[in-house]
């Protein structure tokens, strides 16, 4: 009975240590996340004045203000654009150059090249935005010049429609795909070389490796990759908003921009809540939907 007593004293202790452990994280969670989210869910019913703090209620109008405003829908379109093309493009160009340094490169480069590929990732985006701002100007910039040189005629990256999505899908890949490189690259380590060499006498080509071996052993990798860089793409702010300010018209601007231009420059805080709560339930929706379809593609074993 004493020693029952003793582990039950003892279990209560390291229970309360415990949770004096988590309480910081807990609090700060509490009071930097959960209560924010639920006051913008309240403010998105509301006609919020920030300067008086009178409210008022006007239930489901700020939504159906969102749904009619041909800016909140393009908005929408383009994040949405960027979400596919950012995300697939990153992983892609993330787990073509994990294998690339992983299996192709002698390792004495492989371990410099790893190095070259990632430091993208450490440079603060908004120097590379404006960086990439001068490569791609229509009359001086470096890409359009090198363009020249092989009978492309200029491309106005920045001021044309069509190409300002692409300009920031471009600058999200190069300043991304490190990353994803240096977070597959950690699956690859797991691939057995007996199974490769097995394969390959069994008379399997490279894609046939690439896809039927490699692939399945860094999927749970390549899936947390792909998850990361959804999210990230339903973010999208700092390179739109230095690369192309959301122009020309609309042509670029992401959801999070039109929010921050809603809350901070038109103050209408009952709008830019309903927008923020529309995109917390866009990247829930995505989110759910990826775990899904995991189970088809990715193996845990």
């Amino acid at each position: 009975m004493n020693k029952k007593r003793y582990k039950r004293k003892w279990n209560k202790k390291e229970l309360r240590a415990a949770y004096l452990f988590t309480l910081p994280s807990f609090i700060g969670f509490l009071c930097f996340v959960l209560i924010p989210i639920i006051w913008v869910i309240i403010i998105s019913f509301q006609k919020y004045n920030v300067f008086t703090t009178a409210s008022t209620w006007v239930g489901l109008k700020n939504y159906q203000k969102i749904f009619s405003d041909t800016r909140s829908l393009t908005a929408l379109k383009n994040t949405l654009w960027y979400t596919v093309c950012c995300a697939v493009g990153n992983t892609a160009a993330g787990l073509i150059l994990a294998v690339l340094v992983d299996d192709i490169l002698p390792k004495k480069l492989s371990v410099f090249f790893r190095s070259v590929y990632f430091f993208p990732s450490l440079v603060g985006l908004t120097f590379v935005a404006i960086i990439w701002q001068a490569f791609f100007q229509t009359d001086a910039g470096v890409i359009n010049y090198y363009l020249g040189k092989i009978g492309i005629s200029k491309i106005g990256w920045l001021s044309n429609q069509s190409f300002s999505k692409i300009s920031v899908l471009i600058l999200d890949c190069w300043k991304n795909a490190g990353m994803s490189m240096l977070l597959i690259l950690a699956g690859l380590q797991n691939v057995d070389r007996g199974l490769l060499e097995a394969a390959s006498i069994d008379g399997a080509n490279a894609f046939q490796r690439f896809f039927r071996v490699i692939i399945p052993v860094a999927s749970p990798q390549i899936f947390f990759v792909l998850i990361m860089n959804v999210t990230g793409a339903l973010r999208i702010y700092e390179s739109v908003y230095v690369l192309t300010g959301g122009g020309p018209g609309d042509s670029s601007r992401s959801l999070v921009m039109l929010i921050a231009e809603k809350g901070f420059t038109s103050f209408d805080y009952g709008t830019a809540s309903a927008l923020s709560v529309m995109l917390l339930a866009l990247i829930a929706v995505v989110t759910v939907i990826q775990f899904v379809g995991s189970k088809w593609w990715v193996h845990y074993e």
